[in-house]
């Protein structure tokens, strides 16, 4: 494994996508320019605020999908921060609340026949700097948990490698991600989709991390990148 420390770049992400890099290589930057979030929103990454982190992976051979990656490093950032102060839970498909609150967002992406995941953890951002997510947000030092930010760097990149290995292994149990998601069987959620909004009863997560829903009878496999999920 190989750990890169930059002091500012466009992108983790970005970063780890260019260039023959092999895996494992996991690159950290005090401050991004152009932070990415899921379906091409932006993530804010002012500098000395956050934990900005992205990791390199070669892609599984028996390899389901990036729904699977992106659930597992939730579990994997999830019981890491619950070292720090139990509370933190997932909204599926992986973004780390607490409080009911987004801390962390966390971007998977195939690039080629490699995996590039990362992760964003708000950790010393102030109330006015969170204000304008499209999402209630808060931080690390917000909710007054203490933490050093070596040491939850560290813990954090071993529990995703290691995660990351059970997903490549097929060894990764579903069971451990509805364990810490605030999505149960049995919620009425609302689904915001393309073609409009739908309420929606929550029937379970398969094995390849599609949230499986009902409405009028009919049962739907809801992929993350489709819908926004409100409750």
């Amino acid at each position: 494994m190989k750990i890169i420390s930059l002091e500012t770049v466009d992108s983790t992400n970005e970063y780890l996508k260019r260039g023959n890099r092999k895996p494992i290589t996991v690159v950290t930057a005090n401050h991004q320019t152009g932070g990415k979030g899921r379906r091409g929103k932006k993530w804010i990454s002012p500098p000395g605020k956050g934990l900005y982190v992205s990791f390199l992976f070669e892609k599984p051979k028996n390899f389901l999908n990036v729904q699977t990656v992106s659930l597992s490093t939730a579990v994997a950032v999830a019981k890491t921060l619950n070292t720090l102060k139990k509370g933190f839970e997932i909204k599926w498909p992986n973004d780390i609340l607490f409080n009911g609150k987004k801390v962390c967002g966390i971007l998977p992406e195939l690039s080629g026949n490699r995996i590039v995941v990362g992760i964003g953890v708000n950790l010393y951002h102030s109330r006015e700097e969170l204000k304008e997510t499209d999402y209630p947000a808060t931080s690390l030092k917000i909710e007054k948990i203490h933490f050093d930010r070596e040491t939850l760097t560290i813990s954090l990149v071993k529990n995703v490698i290691n995660y990351f290995d059970k997903t490549a292994k097929g060894t990764f149990e579903i069971k451990e991600f509805e364990s810490l998601s605030i999505i149960k069987p049995g919620n009425r959620i609302t689904v915001k989709k393309q073609n409009g909004i739908e309420k929606v009863t929550v029937l379970g997560i398969d094995r390849e991390g599609y949230l499986i829903v009902e409405k009028d009878g009919k049962v739907e496999r809801l992929f993350s990148a489709e819908i926004s999920i409100r409750f």
